[in-house]
């Protein structure tokens, strides 16, 4: 039997950017969390506004001024994206008139456990509120899976 849990919130881009601490460490090591699901969307979605949103779910906070999402950078595990679209006169039958078009795009990287914290780094320029959600699976951990869990969180986080 699978134990699902669920991490979910509102963060509210600052000066275009937010960063957001989702677990903390419990000190429980042989207890860790799969990421099967990250979401991020508007609080509210008004048909006339424009912007991109990329999202980041990482192992550490990124450094003050990076919210990029980078897929060589081992302490990120997770990212998701879209791209609104504001209203059109004469759009294309696949681009919505308005709204936000399909669901955001999301990636999340498979080999992973998380057993300490976790973190959404967020970019938008216009400041908005965001929703977020985190579907993580509970995964216990031998004592040897939690040292090797926690190096390879250690190793990815150091700059």
């Amino acid at each position: 039997m699978r134990k699902v849990r669920t991490l979910r919130g509102q963060i509210t881009a600052v000066g275009g950017k937010a960063e957001k601490q989702l677990i903390l460490n419990d000190q429980l090591i042989n207890r860790g969390l799969k990421v099967t699901g990250f979401f991020v969307w508007p609080e509210a979605a008004i048909g006339t506004q424009n912007g991109t949103v990329n999202a980041i779910l990482s192992y550490a906070k990124l450094s003050s001024g990076d919210v990029n999402m980078d897929a060589g950078d081992n302490s990120q595990l997770g990212w998701c994206y879209y791209v609104q679209r504001g209203q059109q006169a004469a759009a294309p039958a696949e681009i919505p008139a308005a709204g936000f078009g399909s669901m955001p795009h999301g990636f999340i990287d498979p080999d992973h456990i998380i057993n300490r914290d976790l973190y959404i780094n967020l970019r938008d320029s216009d400041n908005r509120t965001f929703n977020y959600m985190v579907v993580c699976e509970l995964r216990e951990l031998t004592d040897n899976e939690a040292i090797i869990t926690i190096v390879k969180e250690n190793s990815q986080s150091l700059e």
